[in-house]
Parts: C-alpha cells; sequence; structure tokens
C-alpha cells in the first residue's frame, strides 16, 4: 500500500512540474492545474464509491450468510430438543407402565393372600 502510494505521489509531482515547466501563460498553466486536479478528484470519488460499494455488497453477503448459519442452528436445537422430548416421553410412558405393573401385582398379591385366608380352615 505505501509504495502504491508513493508511486502516485512521484507521478503528481513530475505532472505538477512538468506543467509548471511547461510554456505556458500563467492563467494557462493555473487552469490546465484546475482541471488536473478535478479530473484527479473525480477519479479517487469514483474509486471511493466503488469500494464502499464493495463494502456494502460484502457486507450484505455476510449478513445473509450469517442468517443462514443461525437458520441452520435453530434447526439443529429444534431437531435435538424433539429427539430429547420424544426421549422423555418414552421413559416416561414405561415409568408410568412399570407403576401401573407393580399396583396391580400388589392387587393381585392382596387377593391372593385374601383368598388363602378365606380357605384356611382352623
Amino acid at each position: 500500500m505505501r509504495s502504491t502510494r508513493d508511486f502516485l505521489t512521484g507521478v503528481l509531482t513530475g505532472v505538477a512540474i512538468g506543467l509548471l515547466t511547461a510554456p505556458r501563460s500563467g492563467k494557462e498553466t493555473r487552469d490546465k492545474l484546475k482541471d488536473e486536479a478535478n479530473k484527479r478528484s473525480g477519479d479517487l470519488k469514483e474509486q471511493w464509491g466503488k469500494g464502499v460499494e464493495q463494502v456494502k455488497q460484502g457486507y450484505e453477503q455476510a449478513k445473509t450468510q450469517a442468517n443462514e448459519y443461525v437458520d441452520k442452528a435453530k434447526q439443529q436445537v429444534d431437531q435435538y430438543r424433539s429427539q430429547a422430548q420424544t426421549e422423555i416421553d418414552k421413559q416416561r410412558t414405561k415409568s408410568q407402565y412399570n407403576d401401573k405393573v407393580d399396583q396391580m401385582a400388589d392387587k393381585t398379591e392382596s387377593g391372593v393372600n385374601a383368598a388363602r385366608e378365606s380357605l384356611k380352615v382352623d
């Protein structure tokens, strides 16, 4: 970057010296310098505008890509949450089933014991 700037400074200095030493009147030389300065500033403004536009485009691309990554991450989180909820529901159902089986076994055992007691003859 520095070498480019040094080169441009050298070119502009050479142009200025050439214009100042050329066989023209003072007014012609000033007009020529003014025209050259206006042209150079126009070129710089154009380059600046292109640079700003490139930065805007880069920003928009980065923003779009970041939003895509966020959406993908949200989808994965939702998928994992759904899988986890399904597993929790399975475990809860299994636990409820086991509790019911235990209750029925206890009632059956009580019924069997009651039947034994009623069949006992002293």
